[in-house]
């Protein structure tokens, strides 16, 4: 072994380093062992310590010098070219390692963030559209909405949506199978073929339409009972059964399958609706095979088999792209005819979710049940609660029945109760799905065994990179599990190609190893961009639902009212928002660069949370959001009031303060037209340290009535007299002579303070540190100073003569033409906004705040709000639309379209819980006028056109 002396130069870990000072030490355990320890310097960086090892300092190296200790084994004489190349593949796995991090915080945070996005769906379900749908319903059986009366069937407060189409047979693409009366296996193998070889078709809706009634046909006609029963032992020795857990519309996954096992016999348990963009081909594919031979495929319904689940997470956009309505409801008559579950042999039980937490449940009893309900989401009767048990629950580790992320209803089952019921029923085993294990493969072991989890759909909405799995028995029951990651239907479909010979068979296994092979190491190198998005567009949406109490809370925490606050608060406040615990949130924060120092700026990192609306061309208007705020400002300014009379409306006592419980009650004593929670935001925004909730605010809780008006002033744009809108000149004096007017606003606004100082020192220093402060401040004191008769006012002529004790040479170089006395009547006129002949202070600070557009603006924080609304009942509202629109076109009537949020802002009213925003009626009625077209609103893609961002 080779040894080293002080001063050589040696590699340590591959950097270049300088030993200092070589050392024996007894071994801790036997001292009779001696180990050689070297005190190294590195070249190029620190070490980690000042020279103490095991208690003892070995070497003493220079002032403020950090050395590293390294035993034999660590040294190799120093070569340049081996040291790079040490550091080029340290680097590289140092990047690779922080690679896989991120994407496993990204899998992380999404998973947890699916649970508790469907936790949210079933609230908004049951606290929106529930008491929505059934205020309508009333509405329409009392006449107080009228409609067309053919799309709506009264005894089942339902529409009917018979459409009028034929379905008979019309001019096919050539590909396309012919749907004869009679589907055969013929039939189904091609329907197979084309959906391997074609790509971007959509099947003629005729065709569609009459495979969806057919299937509800056989249905009904043969499943009579919940639970569908399996005997393999009447079956051939050749048999296989294969089980398949959620596809979520990825029809990759199920057309590799098929390539790989053979045609039907299989059973997918559940969830092949939505997140996908192929869940229409996937049951039309597996409704045409059952068709052609009944026991080939068996479908369990899953808790995505659900028109409500369908409008929030891509199934119904889906249909709704590929044909329409009709189609859409008829997907949703077969749904509520699919079993529940399927006992095979009396030996395994297979289910969607997992247990009922009512522990006696025998199977007699599940299959007793009446499946046919559209919706559970909030049951409320025994026998439903059953069924939304089945579909939804979890298991858990602990023992007995626990709570679901997924929602307040939703429970999660122990060991305890699965042996419980295998004792009871005696069955073996349960399968079940309905999530992406834990390991990201695809099966996942539960309860010593008992309670399997099954998940089919491979690298799950193209961003988790799990495997999928499928479960294959044979005819005696014995069976083997054979995970897969599935190509892309590009690759597959090149694949069939190249070889027409394998049309009728599955493809080599040699070769499906080789494309399964190929696809994990693809899947590695997809990017976590893909999850990341998701995870900030629910963060979004989260924060904006909740941001005027979360601010709230963080103000409460930072008790030097510095607008910062630690990175563990900001962390806990995160965790008590979503309630999700064990979450990476300092890493993911760090990431979305909220972070400065180990501080997050509340004010700012709240500010890049919104909720975007983003129309299209069809809703011409989309500057509405001006409309609804300027009143407040304008009803001021054209009140024409003096100066004391101005600030008697804010602050009544003149003490030159405002305080926010006064300015919130102006508010609603002035009625303009924002609700009660948007005026709690606008009184936030007038000052980052201020309070937006009546009952914490405090008597000291004040601001600078000169400030305070100055900064309302922003929340509104930049207009003058009509007449002058089209006036370049007066536009270019305008912003040329406010800057003259400010160009000494620092030293104004001292005169200003200098009055008030002596009350409040500390506060008017913090203040002075803010331009748009000193500005504000500085055009007050400019005002009176101008105001010569000191009535509050400025005539023309003591405005003209206060401008002209500018360098006016200056000034019309400035603008390029020259300033004369009539250019600057002129220039009074049109700031005389009420043509008083005289100019108030408003008018005044109107012409000359100027403001700078691209800081955030309040008028954008409470439009945020809105939209907010809007976004987080969109579902609720496409629903209840959907439900009064005669066309099926996704279209409906501006009255119908102002009714429903008119009843959903009464609804919102009525909860009085702080976090429901209702919107007012004047934005409403706004908001109906400006995105009707041709005497109806697109609502659907209306309220597509919302759209949760973070800006970094």
């Amino acid at each position: 072994m080779e040894t080293y002396s002080e001063k050589d130069t040696v590699m340590v870990y591959g950097h270049k380093a300088t030993i200092l000072c070589v050392k024996d030490i007894p071994d801790g355990k036997n001292k009779s062992v001696v180990h050689k320890i070297y005190a190294a310097k590195y070249a190029n960086k620190p070490g980690y310590t000042d020279g103490m090892y095991r208690k003892q300092r070995i070497y003493t190296p220079e002032k403020d010098q950090l050395i590293i200790f390294c035993s034999n084994d660590s040294v190799k004489p120093y070569s340049e070219k081996e040291s790079a190349c040490l550091m080029i593949q340290k680097l590289y796995r140092g990047y690779q390692a922080r690679k896989e991090f991120h994407s496993l915080v990204c899998s992380i945070v999404w998973r947890k963030f699916e649970n508790l996005h469907e936790n949210l769906t079933l609230n908004n379900h049951d606290g929106i559209y529930k008491p929505l749908i059934k205020t309508l319903n009333e509405d329409i059986k009392n006449g107080k909405i009228q409609f067309n009366s053919k799309c709506f069937s009264s005894n089942s407060n339902q529409f009917s949506r018979v459409s009028t189409t034929s379905y008979e047979s019309s001019a096919y693409d050539e590909n396309v199978p012919k749907l004869k009366d009679k589907i055969d296996k013929n039939f189904a193998v091609e329907m197979f073929h084309f959906f391997l070889t074609t790509k971007n078709y959509v099947l003629p809706i005729n065709m569609v339409c009459k495979i969806l009634m057919k299937t509800q046909k056989m249905l009904e006609e043969n499943i009579k009972s919940s639970v569908i029963h399996v005997d393999m032992s009447k079956k051939s020795k050749d048999t296989k059964l294969i089980i398949l857990g959620d596809v979520h519309g990825q029809l990759n996954d199920v057309l590799w399958l098929f390539n790989r096992f053979g045609l039907p016999s299989y059973i997918f348990n559940g969830d092949i609706a939505d997140r996908g963009e192929n869940a229409t081909e996937i049951f039309l594919l597996l409704f045409v095979f059952k068709l052609s031979s009944y026991d080939s495929v068996i479908i369990n319904r899953g808790n995505h088999e659900c028109s409500y689940m369908n409008e929030v997470y891509g199934f119904y956009n889906e249909v709704l792209s590929k044909y329409d309505n009709t189609v859409f409801d008829l997907f949703q008559g077969v749904f509520e005819l699919l079993g529940l579950a399927v006992n095979i042999q009396n030996q395994i039980f297979v289910v969607h979710g997992g247990l009922s937490r009512y522990q006696d449940l025998t199977v007699q009893e599940i299959d007793d049940l009446d499946r046919r309900k559209h919706e559970i989401l909030h049951p409320e009767k025994y026998e439903d609660t059953i069924i939304f048990d089945l579909l939804w629950s979890d298991p858990q580790k602990n023992k007995g029945i626990g709570g679901n992320a997924r929602g307040n209803n939703c429970i999660t089952f122990g060991p305890d109760i699965t042996d419980i019921f295998l004792k009871k029923n005696n069955f073996d085993i349960i399968i079940r799905s309905h999530q992406v294990p834990k390991t990201l493969k695809g099966i996942e072991s539960h309860h010593e065994g008992k309670c399997i989890t099954l998940f089919s759909a491979s690298n799950y909405c193209n961003k988790i990179k799990n495997l999928g799995a499928a479960i294959v028995f044979n005819q005696d029951l014995t069976f083997e599990v054979q995970e897969y990651m599935s190509p892309s239907l590009d690759i597959i479909r090149e694949t069939f190609e190249e070889n027409q010979k394998l049309r009728e068979k599955v493809l080599h296994s040699s070769k499906i190893l080789e494309l399964e092979k190929n696809e994990q190491r693809k899947s590695r190198k997809i990017s976590s961009d893909g999850m990341m998005s998701d995870i900030l567009s629910f963060l979004s949406a989260l924060i904006c639902h909740e941001k005027n109490s979360l601010w709230n809370d963080l103000y409460e925490q930072d008790r030097g009212n510095t607008g910062v606050v630690h990175i563990n608060t900001w962390k806990t406040e995160l965790e008590n928002l979503s309630k999700a615990k064990k979450v990476p949130w300092i890493y993911l924060c760090k990431q979305l660069k909220m972070v400065e120092n180990g501080k997050v700026n509340y004010n700012k990192v709240l500010s890049r949370f919104k909720i975007n609306y983003a129309p299209s061309e069809k809703f011409i208007n989309t500057e509405w959001k001006s409309e609804c705020f300027e009143h407040l400002y304008e009803a001021l300014l054209k009140a024409d009031l003096s100066l004391r009379e101005t600030l008697m409306v804010f602050d009544k006592n003149l003490d030159g303060k405002v305080s926010f419980a006064e300015f919130e009650q102006v508010l609603k004593d002035l009625n303009i037209d924002l609700s009660n929670e948007q005026i709690r935001i606008l009184v936030r925004l007038i000052n980052s340290n201020s309070l937006c909730n009546q009952e914490r605010v405090q008597e000291n809780d004040k601001i600078d009535v000169a400030e305070f008006i100055g900064k309302m002033r922003v929340c509104y744009r930049l207009s003058i007299n009509k007449e002058y809108t089209n006036n370049e000149k007066i536009k270019r004096l305008i912003e040329t002579i406010g800057k003259h007017i400010l160009a000494d606003s620092a030293d104004t606004a001292n005169f200003h303070y200098r009055f008030y100082e002596e009350q409040d020192d500390a506060d008017c220093s913090d203040r002075r540190k803010r331009s748009s402060v000193i500005k504000s401040v500085a055009l007050f004191q400019k005002f009176k100073n101008y105001d010569n008769f000191g009535n509050g006012y400025l005539d023309y002529d003591d405005f003209v003569k206060a401008i002209k004790n500018f360098d006016m040479n200056k000034i019309s170089k400035e603008v390029e033409f020259e300033v004369d006395d009539g250019i600057l009547m002129e220039l009074a006129k049109s700031i005389d906004i009420t043509k008083s002949s005289k100019i108030n202070f408003l008018e005044f600070l109107q012409a000359f705040y100027v403001v700078n557009k691209s800081k955030y603006s309040y008028v954008d924080e409470i439009w945020c709000h809105i939209c907010t609304v809007i976004y987080e009942n969109k579902f609720a509202l496409k629903k209840c639309m959907k439900h009064l629109e005669d066309t099926i076109q996704g279209k409906i009537t501006s009255i119908h379209f102002r009714y429903i949020l008119l009843e959903l802002n009464k609804l919102l009213q009525e909860h009085k819980h702080e976090r429901n925003k209702p919107l007012t009626d004047e934005q409403i009625d706004l908001l109906s006028y400006t995105v009707e077209t041709d005497d109806k609103i697109d609502y659907v893609e209306f309220l597509n056109s919302f759209k949760p961002v973070y800006y970094i």
